[in-house]
């Protein structure tokens, strides 16, 4: 229509801001805008658009059936925005800023940790903040977008408003000191095994939830002389010969090839978890978020 408005970019980021806090004073305190400047621009946006994005209803506000509809389209044209403003900058050397990545603890030392060197010669001028947690801990912070990215361990999923951009099988191993008399080399009964000195993760960590898991489909009891809630403490246990312990491959395979642990041989026992890489599907992939997922997927081929 001749002499229609414009949409303001403005008014469509405050519009998302509000939508991720279902509040319009917390909006405008992130923005640095009076409440009535947010009011004001929501209602610019709705006018131009034609039709109603909140529902209002007391102090809380939510998204009309259109507003959703019309947040995926205004996270494209945002990030669009973005992406143009950093053409001069394409160069990562040349990119500041934060990268928040949520992660389990494992992942963290034997995954993460050895590619950061690297990550940060290509990134020099990008922080990066860790945050170690349990995967259901770590989904509620993405969801929350406090966190930019998560990288967790678990049953390979489809989580409706993320998006994985890795998923990589890990075999879970029973695992014992090279020097422990359990490490004979022979085939071992799941059963006999979890009569062993177990060294164990907490009962909510998700290895540990696997074993129960297994053990419980056996009627059998699951009852572990140590639980720490740290896999690097549990590794430097094994290794001294205190007892037997369930760990991933990517922290046992070290172990093997320095000579200092053995997988122990249980065919009636085989446990897989997925390492997998999420981030919101509302979230714009900045490109240090970008070089993360690529560094990974170089490093550890799907």
């Amino acid at each position: 229509m001749v002499g229609r408005k414009v949409m303001e970019l403005r008014n469509i980021v405050t519009f998302l801001q509000a939508a991720e806090m279902e509040n319009f004073t917390h909006a405008a305190n992130s923005l640095g805008y009076s409440q009535s400047t947010v009011t004001v621009q929501i209602k610019q946006l709705e006018t131009e658009l034609g039709y109603q994005l909140f529902d209002r209803v007391g102090n809380r506000i939510s998204l009309t059936p259109r507003g959703e509809e019309f947040r995926y389209y205004a996270n494209q044209l945002v990030s669009i925005s973005q992406q143009i403003k950093l053409i001069p900058m394409r160069e990562p050397e040349n990119l500041h800023g934060t990268l928040r990545i949520g992660i389990l603890e494992s992942l963290f030392f034997h995954i993460l940790l050895p590619l950061l060197p690297d990550y940060h010669k290509r990134f020099p001028n990008i922080t990066i903040q860790t945050r170690t947690g349990s995967s259901e801990e770590l989904f509620s912070l993405l969801r929350h977008n406090e966190l930019d990215v998560i990288f967790t361990l678990g049953q390979k999923s489809m989580e409706r408003d993320c998006v994985r951009a890795y998923a990589r099988e890990s075999r879970i191993c029973f695992t014992a000191a090279a020097s422990s008399p359990y490490a004979g080399g022979e085939e071992l009964r799941f059963e006999d095994v979890c009569r062993m000195p177990l060294i164990l993760t907490e009962r909510d960590s998700v290895y540990r939830r696997a074993l129960e898991q297994a053990a419980a489909l056996r009627d059998i009891e699951v009852s572990p002389v140590l639980e720490v809630d740290s896999t690097s403490a549990i590794t430097s246990l094994v290794k001294i010969g205190l007892g037997v312990s369930l760990l991933p491959d990517y922290v046992v395979s070290p172990l093997e090839k320095r000579g200092e642990a053995v997988v122990l041989d249980v065919p009636d026992c085989s446990i897989r978890l997925w390492q997998q890489i999420f981030y919101h599907k509302n979230k714009w992939v900045t490109p240090q978020m970008a070089g993360l997922i690529e560094a990974i997927r170089t490093a550890y081929p799907a």
